[in-house]
């Protein structure tokens, strides 16, 4: 019997149960809401209070204190997929970090990286891998809270390659997008033709039930099918399997999403065959994470054990440093002394009385009152002119929606025969709103990815499309066609590189 916890923004879950030969058998389900501010994308912002409420959930279902797997979706946890040659598993790990180190280690400052087997093709002598990476201290602080609650943790896991492990087989040969919502946190994995080729995780801002909400949705379709026709993918996206949401939910998007797109199927997820959930089935849609972490998985290298093994390895150092640092210091003092005797003990009479009387001198003590007087003076100034520095940099980096902004939109626009509108700009966050159409909706697309190629914008979001007819509000002008294809375009100014002290120095000796 194991127990695997999944932390979201809002709630604990925790799934009971084991893994078989087929699948994974649940005996219990739990939720409890986590505090408001607990934690934030996986990140602990809280330790007291979310230790608090893991230690409540645990003695209120009365539940064993090991074999504990938790499983988070956060940036500061990355897995990756990789192909490696078939390996003992001490080089494979060697592997791993050569391929890695250049991609994964630049982001972390002290990381750490365990990995699990997916599959193996002794034919091509290949194997597929998933790796994990994290800062050392954020591993050791996650087993410091279970510690604290009573718990022992068995293994750290990013729940979005657990999830698409879990639906691997039940997506074998077919096209299908399955999506998880959690709060306003979508994550959406995709399959074609039975293969992974991608996931991704977004921010939700409408209701569920909601037309708003349905093309949030359809926009991440859409998405998808734009990463297909750039790669060359010619299946055909028509399934979407939604998990996070009630039936009635999922047939209210359904009807929505086939009001905009006849060819999507929207439906409820289900559980992959050999999942038994001694409750019904019913509640998997909202459990998908934990249960998927009961399944076994063929972990090679646990976080957990590369945190400890990293912590070993720092200690292995210190320990010799402590075994050369004292016998290069009493030879380093014995040169010192040896060097300094020879030369002092011919002159060490008079240099001490030059020195006691230079000491005492009441100019040169009148100097080094002057002299700490203007140090404070200058640590003082140089904190005030710090400040003001940042302040500069802030105000120097806050984006300008200038005419140039304007004329590379309308650039792009015209590259693809858009016509656009601009409908608002926000300066408290650099927001501009706006308003694309085109008889031809691939234009729009293509003018939407010119903007989002763009530097001066650091994000670009749009919701789906509305057809215009004949019959619609507004004819838009030097336009023939009767119908026409209509989308919002959300672009979000990116801050302007502020010049560094070297540049300006620079230009101030060329003046």
């Amino acid at each position: 019997m194991a127990e695997v916890v999944f932390l979201s923004n809002t709630n604990i879950q925790i799934a009971s149960g084991s893994s078989t030969s087929g699948g994974v058998k649940v005996s219990k389900l739990f939720s409890a809401p986590l505090p408001e501010g607990a934690v934030l994308n996986g990140v602990v912002m809280d330790k007291e209070r979310l230790t608090q409420t893991i230690k409540t959930a645990w003695q209120t279902n009365k539940l064993p204190k090991s074999e504990v797997t938790l499983i988070i979706n956060s940036p500061q946890l990355r897995a990756n997929r990789i192909d490696a040659p078939i390996l003992p598993d001490k080089k494979t790990t060697e592997f791993i970090g050569r391929e890695t180190r250049d991609t994964e280690y630049g982001r972390f400052t002290n990381p750490v990286t365990g990995w699990y087997l997916i599959s193996k093709n002794t034919k091509a002598k290949q194997q597929k891998v998933i790796y994990e990476t994290a800062e050392s201290d954020f591993v050791k602080g996650y087993v410091d809270i279970f510690e604290s609650a009573g718990l022992k943790l068995k293994s750290i896991h990013n729940g979005v390659q657990i999830a698409t492990e879990f639906f691997t087989k039940q997506s074998a040969g077919k096209t299908v997008i399955y999506m998880i919502l959690d709060g306003n946190s979508l994550v959406t994995i995709f399959f074609a033709e039975g293969k992974y080729y991608y996931d991704s995780t977004s921010r939700v801002f409408s209701q569920p039930g909601t037309p708003e909400f349905a093309r949030e949705i359809y926009s991440s379709i859409s998405s998808i099918r734009q990463f297909m026709s750039a790669q060359r993918i010619e299946a055909t996206v028509k399934d979407v399997v939604f998990a996070g949401l009630t039936q009635p939910q999922v047939a209210s998007l359904s009807n929505d999403i086939l009001n905009i797109d006849s060819q999507i199927d929207v439906s409820l997820a289900a559980a992959p065959q050999g999942t038994s959930i001694s409750e019904g089935t019913a509640a998997f849609p909202f459990y998908v994470y934990p249960i998927a972490g009961l399944r076994k998985i063929d972990e090679k290298l646990s976080i957990l054990k590369a945190s400890k093994q990293s912590d070993a390895k720092a200690s292995d150092k210190s320990g010799l440093m402590k075994l050369i640092l004292p016998f290069g210091g009493i030879m380093a003092l014995a040169v010192i002394v040896f060097i300094g005797a020879s030369l002092i003990k011919a002159s060490k009479k008079a240099e001490l009385k030059e020195l006691n009387d230079y000491i005492h001198d009441p100019g040169v003590l009148a100097q080094v009152a002057e002299y700490d007087a203007m140090y404070d003076s200058m640590a003082e100034i140089g904190t005030i002119q710090g400040g003001a520095d940042l302040l500069l940099a802030d105000i120097n980096s806050y984006p300008i929606p200038d005419s140039s902004i304007n004329s590379r939109i309308l650039a792009a626009a015209r590259d693809h025969n858009v016509n656009i509108d601009f409908k608002s700009y926000s300066a408290y966050d650099g927001v501009f709103s706006i308003m694309a159409s085109s008889p031809i909706v691939d234009d729009i697309n293509m003018f939407i990815a010119d903007l989002m190629m763009m530097d001066i914008f650091e994000n670009v979001d749009y919701t789906g499309y509305t057809l215009i007819d004949h019959t619609g509000n507004t004819p838009i002008e030097d336009m023939e066609e009767e119908n026409y294809w209509q989308i919002n375009v959300v672009c979000t100014l990116a801050g302007r590189d502020v010049p560094t002290e070297d540049a300006g120095s620079s230009a101030e000796e060329v003046n």
